[in-house]
């Protein structure tokens, strides 16, 4: 691996001669960005915490001023004043932030002592990231890991042995279905809710009381879910074990007091356990992001593998792709970032072709037209709640999710860095925004844009100030 500027470069020896692979920009980044998505995911903290990120107009409160948090760090010019003040304050913002979520967290936790315990250990080792550890940190950061393991195994399985939610229910069943060599897309499952049950469309249901579509996701996060379901009979040890490693990886991309309290800050997210209870797969999408960031950091030449496997991991990760020219620099950019995407490619073809061929129209029907057919949520933490309430004879068309993206994916490329952060913080202002407009956003979705804001906190690289005698030489 080779640097030149602001640019990592990955090569490799071919027939003698050194081939480019990869090439990531890695142009400074902002401190004030880093600061401004550190409120983002405070706010946003707040706003899942107050309903279970269900809608209240409390929430959407603080939604709003979480997206403001975001837009305006992606937005707003560098001046070396801010970014002096930025920098200097960012590790006791973070420290503070982690103080504040802890302070929830623990408020719901506290019925249960040794829940309390773990995540106390979480809290006071993660403060202590503030201080400059050196050989120290490491140790804390696998304590704190484990303590979330134990804390996430104690809460799903003595309080929510049987979540009684249909995502739960697809991934067990679907595991089954995998093991007893029954294709999880063909495969029939009982609709847990009543009949005329609002969380379902029109025509997903049939008269015996089984859902007309098979498993309703990418089956690399089946294939997530198994491990848990095969060694300890229930999909969440998989999930917990993807969110302990998410921060893990955090913490290793950039070694540092800052990577570390961006680590802590998401294992202290106050519904992490929320999430995990009712098994979630966002968790499988935050460790596949967490995988592509951490090459992107620290192992270039397999970034295109961890791309294929972050898109082959949820449906809307397809926004992700125009933002993509973030990370690919040099001067053969194009060329560099064509082969990354081509090679993510065929990661994608691999896992999902097996199970295109078996039965197309029902793989397409399961992952792609379901999704269309599930209705609005008057529970859903987004704008289009509000809208509907107060203003029910403008029309408001679900599309309107895309137009914001329409604006915000051009301003992303042309004001945030070519860097691994840059790349971080314009995923989370898309999707939020995604989010924030959709017929369904929920505390899963808002989960995950929490995830990529602490990556673009973990992986900025500021630029190295320059001693005073040599500005004024």
């Amino acid at each position: 691996m080779t640097g030149t500027g602001g640019t990592t470069t990955a090569l490799a020896g071919d027939a003698g001669d050194l081939k480019e692979i990869v090439s990531i920009s890695h142009e400074p980044d902002c401190a004030f960005t880093a600061l401004a998505l550190t409120l983002f995911a405070l706010s946003l903290g707040h706003a899942i915490d107050l309903n279970d990120g269900e809608y209240n107009h409390h929430a959407l409160a603080w939604l709003t001023i979480s997206i403001f948090c975001c837009v305006v760090g992606i937005t707003s010019p560098k001046w070396t004043a801010v970014e002096s003040f930025c920098r200097r304050w960012l590790p006791a913002v973070l420290a503070l932030g982690i103080a504040d979520q802890a302070f929830y967290l623990l408020q719901r936790m506290r019925s249960d002592p040794h829940i309390t315990l773990a995540f106390c250990t979480i809290t006071v080792l993660g403060l202590l990231q503030y201080l400059h550890l050196r050989g120290l940190r490491w140790p804390m950061l696998a304590i704190m890991v484990a303590s979330f393991f134990i804390a996430g195994a104690i809460a799903f399985n003595l309080h929510s042995k049987d979540p009684r939610i249909d995502v739960f229910m697809f991934q067990m069943n679907g595991c089954w279905a995998l093991i007893h060599k029954f294709n999880p897309y063909t495969f029939r499952y009982p609709s847990m809710y009543p009949p005329g049950t609002p969380f379902y469309g029109p025509g997903v249901v049939d008269s015996r009381g089984y859902l007309t579509v098979g498993f309703p996701y990418p089956p690399l996060s089946l294939f997530m879910a198994l491990p848990g379901y095969l060694l300890g009979n229930d999909v969440r040890y998989s999930h917990v074990v993807a969110m302990g490693l998410s921060a893990a990886l955090i913490a290793a991309a950039r070694p540092g007091r800052i990577a570390a309290l961006a680590a802590t800050l998401l294992l202290l997210m106050p519904r992490s356990i929320y999430v995990l209870d009712l098994a979630w797969t966002e968790p499988f999408l935050v460790l596949t992001f967490s995988l592509v960031m951490f090459c992107v950091c620290r192992w270039p030449q397999a970034l295109p593998y961890a791309l294929g496997l972050y898109f082959s991991t949820k449906q809307y990760t397809i926004l992700t792709l125009p933002l993509l020219p973030l990370l690919v620099g040099g001067p053969r950019h194009w060329r560099s970032l064509g082969t990354i995407i081509f090679k993510a490619a065929l990661v994608v073809v691999a896992i999902n072709v097996p199970f295109i061929i078996l039965n197309p129209h029902e793989f397409f029907r399961a992952t792609l037209v379901f999704q269309f057919l599930q209705p609005f949520r008057w529970d859903a933490l987004s704008y289009l709640v509000f809208m509907r309430k107060k203003l029910p004879g403008i029309p408001t068309p679900l599309w309107i999710s895309l137009l914001p993206l329409v604006v915000i994916i051009p301003l992303s490329l042309r004001r945030l860095p070519s860097s691994p952060a840059g790349f971080a913080a314009a995923v989370t202002v898309v999707h939020v925004l995604f989010f924030a407009f959709n017929k369904q956003a929920f505390c899963n979705y808002y989960y995950f844009v929490i995830a990529t804001a602490c990556w673009s906190i973990a992986a900025a690289n500021f630029p190295t100030a320059r001693p005073a005698r040599l500005l004024a030489a």
